[in-house]
Parts: structure tokens; C-alpha cells; sequence
């Protein structure tokens, strides 16, 4: 660590002086102490390439061990549009960079390879190696998943080092999340996590995590099972996890990917020849998908959930003659998946609180976060509110409730501040179904509420309108309301 800091603040303070530059050294191998980090150029100082000169430094990692590799590359100028730096793993995958600082990689046998050209600049260059042994320190832990199964598993740091069993082949897929950790750590993180096509880590390795999300596709076992490792020394600067699924439910989808704080935004599915789909993720159920906007053709199926054959869990289907008025729609859940078919489409997400504001004529649903789910979560209330700068004509119908354990639905629709609406159902008091419950208003509230934070939940379906209405018509629906108010207390 001392030496990374000593580097640092020298190039913070210096102009990159050069001293001499060493030839171009054959492979590195393993020393025989291995707790001794190897340096590259050997001297503390750093050292700075001239213009045109190119190595390739070789990392050789026997059978079974593995290897950390730290790189800084920095030019003195901005002078080449080509990259100074790439890093090519056992798998033959490159990285190209025109600039890095401490970047952090990972090999496994048989080792990998770090590629310096100057190009046209002057470069600040120096890498340094550390061995390890073996893979992994930890004990795993076991998953299964099914072909039957809604929800995917999701795999995160605290169980990455994990051996998978499918009931016919597993799937995964990177999702990387919004962080307080930088992108950089977030991919040193995901770099370290290795996946293996087997019930072991001495089987074909399929890649790192970080190069699962690259390439937009899912890593398939041959066999039934999946082995994930995170390589020496582990580090926990992210919250990304994989999602792991029985591929029966996946084997139509070409293009896949985990969209998350890594992720571009909006996203375009190419599904002329295979599905393409993509997923999220929100622990807890805590976060939503707003999706406000879906161009192009195709029809795009969303799931609570992974992807399904018996789509159990579809929750909306979206074409190009229905996106109009049902967007933008608020989606929940744990685990969201877009499925496009047949078609080219781009489709834009957004934080969840664009959602709640309302600014034209919408005709959607509202749903509980576990509707459709079959997960036990947490939570005692979970409110959704709806906004707008003028009134709307608010319709609720709801199509589906759990009201067992004292659960309890309150809907209220509220105008400047007043009641309008306010209804709370229970299993005292249940509401009849497929009732339309309507008011006038600038705010809207459902809430479900729980007395047991920890117990099983059904959740709520609710099929949704909002139609703006002009202030003469609010006022006259407020006069109506006023007199009928009066009428009631007469009696």
C-alpha cells in the first residue's frame, strides 16, 4: 500500500521525469516466495516510456493458482486516439485503455498478457503482481434453481463463492447496481468474480462477471451445473449481483443483459432473429422500473420475475398500438424482466419518482411490490402516490387482494389538500372487485399495510386511469361532492 501512495504523490508532484527504460523482459513467473509482490520496472522509481515503444509482458499462472495484477499507464499527453494499454486474459479477451490508474485485473491459468504502445506520447508505466496458490479461501455455498421457478436466485458478494445445480442447464447474467462505490471499483470487483462450467473450479472457465456483462449474453453451463468464484484478494466495492436461472426458461433469448448503474439508458433490443431481453434488480422490492417510453416493433412482455415459459408471472405486454396511453408505468418486484419478440425496439427506463408525477392521460395498473412474486417480504406499509399540477379524473378498479393475517387497502384521492376518496378495505370490510372507485383530484394514495412486517403477502392488483380535466369541470365536481356531503348530513 505504501508503495501505491509513494507512486501517487509522485505522480501528482512530477512531470513524469525519465529514467532508464528497461528492454522488454521475458515472462514472469511465480517467485519463489509468493507472498513477495513482483514490480515491474524493478526500481521504486517510476519510470516514463518514450514515443513508439511497444512490449508485451507475459504473466504466466500455473494450474489451479491465480494471479492480481495492479497497472498504472498514463500519458503525457492526449496526442493518440489509440489505446496505450490492453490487458488480454487466458480467454484471449482484450481490454483497451488510453489511460489507467491502480487498475486492478485478475488471471487464472494459464496467466495473461499486458500490452504497452507509447504511440505517439510519452508514458508513465508500471505494474505490479501478486500470486496466489489457490482460488479460493472460502467454503461454498449451494443454489438450485428450476424450470418451474418464477424468481431467479441472485448472487451477491456475500455468496458469490457458490456452486449452482439446475434441473436442466443454469443461466447467468451480471446486473451491476447503482453504488456508493466508483464504476472503477464496481469492474475490479466484477473482474474478480470467475464462473466456471462445472460443479468445480477446476473446470472450463466461461469467464469473469465483468465480461459476462460485456457481452450482452448469458454463460450457459454445458451440464447441469455452475461453479462461481471470487478470486485472492477479495474485495467488496459493489453491490452488483448475478442472476441465475434455469436456462429452460432462457433458452429463447439471444441478446441478454443486466441493466443497472453500468448499464446505458435507454435500451435497444434487437430481437429480429432471437429474443432479447434484459433484467433489474431492486433488493427488497424497495426501488421500481419506470418505463416511459418503448419505440420500434416487436412486442415487448415484462415479468415479476425471470422470463417463463407459462408466464405466470407476466405482468404487462406492450406493443406498438397499446404503448400510447399506457405509459409511463411503474414496475415492481425484486427481479423485472423485459422480453422483446419479433422485432427491433428501444426502451427507456428512468428513476421511479417519474412515475408518480403525472402530466397527461395515463391508463395503467398498480401493483404491490410482490405481486406475482411468491416472496416473503419485509415491509409493514408500502405506500404509492400520484401527483399532478392539475386535476385528473382518478379511476380504481381492483382486480385482486390479500387481505388474510389484518392486512388492510386504503385508496384516497385528494384535491388541494381535501378528501375526495378514501376507502380502506379489509377482510371485515372487502372490496368488490372489478368496481370502478373514482374521484377528481391532484393527489392520489394506495397503501398496503401489514401488522406482520415479516409475513407472507399476496399483495394487491389494481387496474389504473388518470384523464386530466379542466378546472371548471374540477370546481363543479367539487360543488357536487359539497352537496352531497350536505345531503348525507340531513339524514
Amino acid at each position: 500500500m505504501w508503495f501505491y501512495i509513494a507512486i501517487f504523490v509522485f505522480l501528482a508532484f512530477s512531470n513524469g521525469v525519465s529514467t532508464d527504460v528497461p528492454d522488454c523482459p521475458g515472462p514472469f513467473n511465480p517467485p519463489n516466495n509468493i507472498s513477495t509482490k513482483v514490480v515491474y520496472p524493478v526500481s521504486n522509481d517510476t519510470v516514463t516510456f518514450p514515443t513508439g515503444y511497444n512490449c508485451v509482458y507475459q504473466i504466466n499462472v500455473p494450474q489451479g493458482w491465480s494471479s492480481y495484477v495492479v497497472v498504472t499507464a498514463i500519458p503525457s499527453s492526449n496526442l493518440t486516439n489509440s489505446p496505450i494499454l490492453q490487458v488480454i486474459d487466458f480467454n484471449q479477451n482484450v481490454e483497451s485503455f488510453q489511460y489507467v490508474r491502480f487498475e486492478k485485473f485478475y488471471f487464472i491459468a494459464p496467466g495473461g498478457r499486458i500490452k504497452l504502445s507509447t504511440q505517439t506520447t510519452n508514458v508513465t508505466f508500471l505494474f505490479s503482481v501478486q500470486w496466489y496458490s489457490n482460488l479460493t479461501v472460502y467454503q461454498p455455498t449451494f443454489l438450485n434453481v428450476s424450470a418451474s421457478d418464477t424468481q431467479p436466485v441472485t448472487v451477491d458478494l456475500s455468496t458469490v463463492n457458490c456452486h449452482v445445480t439446475a434441473e436442466t442447464r443454469a443461466s447467468a447474467v451480471t446486473i451491476p447496481l447503482d453504488s456508493i462505490y466508483t464504476i472503477e471499483d464496481q469492474r475490479s470487483t466484477l473482474r474478480s468474480i470467475f464462473i466456471f462450467d462445472g460443479p468445480n473450479e477446476n473446470t472450463t472457465c466461461l469467464g469473469s462477471a465483468y465480461q459476462l456483462f460485456n457481452s450482452n449474453r448469458q454463460f450457459v453451463s454445458t451440464g447441469k451445473t455452475l461453479t462461481v468464484v471470487q478470486l485472492q484478494p477479495s474485495t467488496y466495492y459493489s453491490s452488483s449481483i448475478l442472476l441465475i436461472q434455469d436456462f429452460e426458461n432462457t433458452k429463447e433469448i439471444g441478446q441478454y443483459r443486466g441493466v443497472g448503474s453500468l448499464g446505458d439508458l435507454p435500451i435497444v433490443m434487437d430481437a429480429s432473429k432471437q429474443s432479447s431481453a434484459f433484467s433489474t434488480y431492486s433488493f427488497g422490492g424497495l426501488s421500481s422500473d419506470c418505463l416511459v417510453n418503448i419505440t420500434g416493433t416487436g412486442t415487448l412482455d415484462v415479468y415479476y420475475g425471470g422470463k417463463t415459459e407459462s408466464k405466470s408471472n407476466l405482468i404487462a405486454s406492450y406493443s406498438e398500438s397499446s404503448n400510447g396511453l399506457n405509459l409511463p408505468q411503474k414496475i415492481r418486484g425484486v427481479v423485472r424482466t423485459y422480453a422483446l419478440t419479433g422485432g427491433i425496439a428501444t426502451v427507456q427506463i428512468v428513476p421511479n419518482s417519474v412515475c408518480g408525477l403525472l402530466k397527461h392521460n395515463v391508463a395503467g395498473f398498480i401493483t404491490s411490490r410482490e405481486y406475482k412474486t411468491n416472496l416473503t417480504l419485509r415491509y409493514s406499509e408500502d405506500r404509492q402516490s400520484y401527483y399532478s399540477d392539475g386535476p385528473f379524473n382518478y379511476t380504481l378498479n381492483i382486480q385482486n387482494v390479500d387481505l388474510s393475517q389484518n392486512k388492510s387497502l386504503s385508496l384516497s384521492i385528494y384535491n388541494n389538500h381535501t378528501g375526495v376518496v378514501n376507502f380502506v378495505y379489509n377482510s371485515s370490510n372487502p372490496p368488490s372487485l372489478n368496481t370502478v372507485v373514482s374521484g377528481v383530484g391532484n393527489e392520489m394514495e394506495v397503501i398496503y399495510s401489514s401488522p406482520y412486517s415479516n409475513s407472507k403477502k399476496g399483495g394487491f392488483y389494481i387496474d389504473f386511469t388518470a384523464t386530466k380535466v379542466e378546472k371548471s369541470a374540477a370546481k363543479y365536481f367539487d360543488f357536487i361532492v359539497i352537496c352531497a356531503i350536505l345531503w348525507i348530513g340531513l339524514f
